[in-house]
């Protein structure tokens, strides 16, 4: 006979949101960076431009490295505006497949660009996700991106 008892079984990590990195319009010095995230369905995530004193807002955070330079700041897709109860502010939230875009200026072909992207997926609950995000100059229009782990 087997018994399974609720707290003693092995939790299955929720991974919500999924990045995928890219480069467009590669000319002249210049490029952009993108990151595409995949988020299951009726989870979302908060904007870059959360309101203070409400959830935690989706972070970039570009590792420096003397090879290029960031132009203005990642650009996101149009958020839903909602009021939110708990919080008491409106909040921002996407869901879907939003794309983000950073545009950078660059020295030299050979150039890894990494990134941290950090933030708060919900649906019912909230969870924090954490994910890492590469970007080879040398590859065409390739990058890699791991944001998946809670």
């Amino acid at each position: 006979m087997l018994v399974f008892l609720p707290g003693l079984l092995p939790a299955q990590a929720l991974k919500p949101v999924t990045w995928v990195c890219t480069i467009e319009d590669r000319k002249a010095g210049e490029a952009t960076l993108v990151m595409s995230a995949t988020i299951e369905k009726e989870w979302h995530i908060y904007s870059q431009f959360t309101p203070d004193g409400g959830p935690l807002p989706t972070v970039f955070t570009f590792e420096k490295n003397d090879c290029y330079k960031l132009i203005d700041k990642v650009i996101e897709p149009k958020a839903h505006e909602d009021y939110d109860s708990t919080f008491e502010v409106k909040v921002l939230t996407l869901d879907g497949n939003p794309v983000f875009r950073q545009r950078i200026k660059f020295d030299k072909e050979d150039c890894t660009i990494t990134a941290r992207v950090d933030g708060q997926a919900c649906k019912e609950v909230c969870i924090m996700f954490e994910g890492n995000l590469t970007f080879d100059l040398r590859k065409e229009n390739t990058g890699k991106g791991t944001g998946d782990r809670p």
